[in-house]
């Protein structure tokens, strides 16, 4: 859909296997025009292939990227940021229907505003350079609201070409002050040189974000430390001292909250939350729920559906 010469939405995937598919108009659509692709799917992939400056989201169920050896689940919960010019691979694969909503930036649209917002030249010296931390970020006002905004101007019978071009800048200025904002987290990392810092800093979040992707897998130190690139002892050393856990901890961690959002929100038997979260045995898995949360899985799921029942 056409609303103006900068902006097009898109409300279904393309299908990349049809003859008379092109990939390289297909391409200078993003490198001209900013995209709204606002899509709902259950079974559809992407073989790798080139993106512009995009931010990924979905209103409803999980979409699954991979890039140079990194694994992204974009749930609600969460948004992920690509670069302008990376190379990644996608795909949806539920049983129920994902509603997929990315936000893609043209090149020019990125250089305009880099070059008029950004004045400082501590904070970026070579704009066409300028790169965003690749990683999972969990919503928050800053982003989301804007995020929210445009969501509710491509589900309009007539979309405001006004309130999505102001939205647009309002986001990407934005996403500019919540990289600037990112130095604090960075600067945590024991590092000499602000460079050498960023570096780490995006290595263990590759980390980080694969174990909240992955959580239900068997994952070993030694895939974690290739996700890193880095060697085990010194992966397992700065993660423990960035993120304040050890890579195991923070797969239990994310396990355990998995398994308490479904005993929430679902009414599948605590067998199948243990299998579907990631352990094996589910005596072993009660015992660590309950020393977690002081009652039993069976306990909480019980105690939840009886104040689901009371608010209704």
């Amino acid at each position: 859909m056409h609303i103006s010469k900068d902006f097009f939405i898109m409300k279904n995937f393309p299908d990349f296997h049809e003859s008379c598919f092109d990939i390289t108009e297909y391409n200078k659509t993003f490198e001209q025009k900013n995209v709204i692709i606002h899509a709902v799917a259950k079974d559809v992939s992407y073989a790798e292939h080139w993106g512009p400056l995009s931010l990924k989201c979905t209103k409803k169920g999980t979409e699954h990227y991979q890039c140079n050896g990194r694994f992204y689940s974009v749930d609600k919960d969460c948004y992920l940021i690509f670069n302008n010019g990376q190379y990644y691979s996608s795909y949806i694969y539920s049983n129920i229907e994902t509603e997929s909503f990315t936000i893609n930036f043209s090149g020019t649209f990125q250089q305009k505003i880099l070059q008029s917002f950004i004045n400082d030249p501590d904070d970026i010296n070579d704009t066409k350079n300028f790169e965003f931390i690749e990683k999972l970020y969990k919503h928050d006002e800053l982003i989301s609201s804007l995020l929210n905004k445009l969501y509710q101007a491509t589900i309009a019978k007539q979309p405001d070409v006004f309130t999505i071009t102001e939205t647009y800048y309002e986001l990407f200025e934005n996403l500019l002050l919540q990289q600037t904002k990112l130095r604090k987290e960075i600067k945590k990392v024991n590092a000499v040189k602000y460079s050498t810092q960023v570096e780490l800093y995006k290595r263990l979040n590759y980390a980080k974000d694969y174990i909240y992707s992955c959580y239900m897998q068997d994952i070993s130190l030694d895939k974690l430390a290739a996700v890193a690139c880095m060697n085990n002892a010194y992966f397992l050393r700065e993660f423990k001292k960035y993120f304040g856990l050890t890579p195991y901890q923070c797969i239990i961690f994310q396990r355990l909250k998995a398994a308490k959002k479904m005993l929430e929100t679902t009414s599948y038997t605590v067998s199948e939350i243990c299998f579907a979260v990631g352990y094996l045995d589910v005596t072993s898995f009660t015992k660590l729920f309950k020393k977690n949360f002081c009652s039993t899985p069976a306990e909480y799921q019980s105690n939840n559906i009886k104040k689901s029942f009371f608010t209704c």
